[in-house]
């Protein structure tokens, strides 16, 4: 099954607008949507994986928009996004190795 163009180009074009904005949380952001189109150019990745991983991409970056709205990122902040990350990032392996 091939992946539609659209979710290719939304996972690149995330990936262009975590970039742009560099920092840990960014590059890991940048990392796993790597990993993500990696999934789905060798096959270990279905359209629903896919869609499923992408939405959570889509989810982080809403936090981290969020979390960056007043100018200043807190602790706590920080950590909820990491803890995110950290699940998204199990998702991703889970899905690639199922």
């Amino acid at each position: 099954m091939t992946i539609p163009k659209s979710i290719l180009i939304t996972g690149a074009l995330l990936a262009t607008a975590t970039a742009a904005v560099a920092g840990p949380i960014d590059d890991r952001q940048v990392f796993q949507g790597q990993r993500i189109f990696q999934g789905v150019q060798s096959g270990q990745l279905t359209y629903g994986e896919t869609a499923q991983l992408m939405k959570g991409q889509q989810q982080i970056q809403a936090m981290k928009l969020k979390a960056r709205s007043d100018g200043f990122v807190d602790p706590w902040e920080r950590a909820q996004i990491n803890a995110a990350q950290n699940w998204q990032s199990l998702n991703i392996w889970v899905k690639k190795h199922n």
